[in-house]
């Protein structure tokens, strides 16, 4: 019997062909569904029966990127702890691709964990300025490590945020520096655990474009970086510059080519060139500067600092709810400027000292730029202070 399961090892490993993507596709999906059942048995030796493991074995043998299941988070369980049971599932679904494709450039190690696109996935959607709420989207994870070995620092550490990443869908035949994850409704979420960095992007769905070239990139900086790049105008392709010494990861999406609308694609480049066209008032320009300044100088502050170098405009208290997050609204000033949104309970253990927490909100309005702060209390309740940035 020993000689027989020799045998079948030694033929499977020896094997030249590779397992058909839509196998691997179901092996991974049900290994992340094992694991999350699993999650919650962390005290439990978890026996692997031996069919199981001549599985995930032969899948290695295929596919060098297979490991990298056993080592991450799955993206479905990121999206758990963004709190978002909705995009958990949409994961977990049939839809769902896991890609685990690892990329090493810079001293960091970039692994595209998976993909998911459809319309009304997640529990929290965006909505527009006239208060439209924007369902079909593009769901990425990434995981981020230092390729020494070391652990990525924690949301909570002072060293969080020093080395930024800009990671973004790109998309062949139009101009990455026009077109990314922030002309796209972009937004993310993003963790560490165990000192690997997990980032979630969001942006308006990609698949549409299905039908041509698709890329993930992954740069260092807060923005996307035409020196990471190179962007071919005559053929459209997206390339990684080899000569960067930092960042630039560079992923192709296996998107389903089924899935791609040209109508639908057209019409919303038409949408983007439009909102383009539409030029930009000195006032708008000095705005979004004021606040990307406000935004990093803010971010390194305590409460000294920002009693020292902005104005307190407002101070109110707020209980938690019965699932212990903070919600909130009020007028910041006379002239109606609003703000509301909601503080969730996962991020009270990002604080420092004196209760300040490190999550804040900033924003403008005119030729202002605010900052919201949190400051958690004793009595369990949340002070809420709104400074103007000078």
């Amino acid at each position: 019997m020993k000689h027989d399961m020799d045998q079948l090892l030694n033929s499977a490993l020896s094997s030249r062909e590779e397992p058909d993507d839509r196998l691997n596709q179901r092996i991974m999906r049900k290994f992340q569904e094992k694991e999350n059942e699993n999650m919650s048995k962390k005290n439990q030796k978890i026996r692997i029966p031996a069919a199981a493991l001549l599985a995930v074995i032969v899948l290695a043998a295929g596919s060098a990127s297979a490991y990298a299941a056993w080592k991450y988070l799955t993206p479905g369980q990121v999206a758990e702890s963004a709190q978002d049971q909705g995009l958990a599932a949409a994961f977990q679904s049939e839809d769902a691709l896991t890609v685990n494709e690892v990329q090493e450039y810079g001293g960091y190690r970039i692994t595209l964990l998976g993909i998911v696109s459809g319309k009304n996935l997640s529990e929290y959607l965006p909505e527009d300025d006239a208060g439209n709420v924007s369902g079909d989207r593009t769901y990425v994870v990434t995981a981020i490590e230092n390729a020494d070995g070391t652990k990525r620092p924690d949301t909570s550490s002072d060293d969080y945020g020093k080395d930024p990443f800009f990671v973004s869908p790109l998309i062949e035949g139009l101009n990455p520096a026009q077109h990314n994850i922030v002309t796209m409704g972009g937004s993310y979420f993003e963790m560490v655990e165990d000192g690997v960095q997990y980032r979630l992007a969001e942006c308006d769905n990609v698949e549409k474009f299905a039908d041509r070239r698709v890329y993930l990139g992954v740069n260092d900086g807060t923005f996307y970086n035409n020196e990471a790049f190179q962007y071919n105008e005559s053929s459209g392709g997206i390339s990684r510059n080899d000569s960067y010494q930092g960042v630039n990861a560079l992923f192709v999406l296996p998107l389903d080519e089924s899935k791609a609308d040209r109508e639908a694609a057209e019409e919303y480049l038409k949408n983007l060139q439009s909102e383009e066209k539409t030029p930009e008032t000195q006032e708008d320009a000095q705005e979004g500067a004021l606040v990307r300044t406000a935004s990093e100088e803010s971010s390194k502050w305590n409460l000294a600092d920002f009693n020292e170098k902005a104005a307190l405009v407002k101070e109110m208290q707020i209980s938690p709810d019965e699932e212990g997050n903070y919600n909130y609204e009020y007028t910041i000033e006379e002239d109606g400027t609003y703000s509301s949104g909601k503080v969730y309970q996962d991020l009270l253990t990002d604080r420092d000292e004196e209760g300040l927490l490190k999550s804040r909100s900033v924003f403008g309005a005119e030729d202002s730029a605010y900052v919201e702060t949190y400051t958690l209390n004793e009595d369990r309740t949340l002070t809420l202070r709104t400074y103007k940035y000078k």
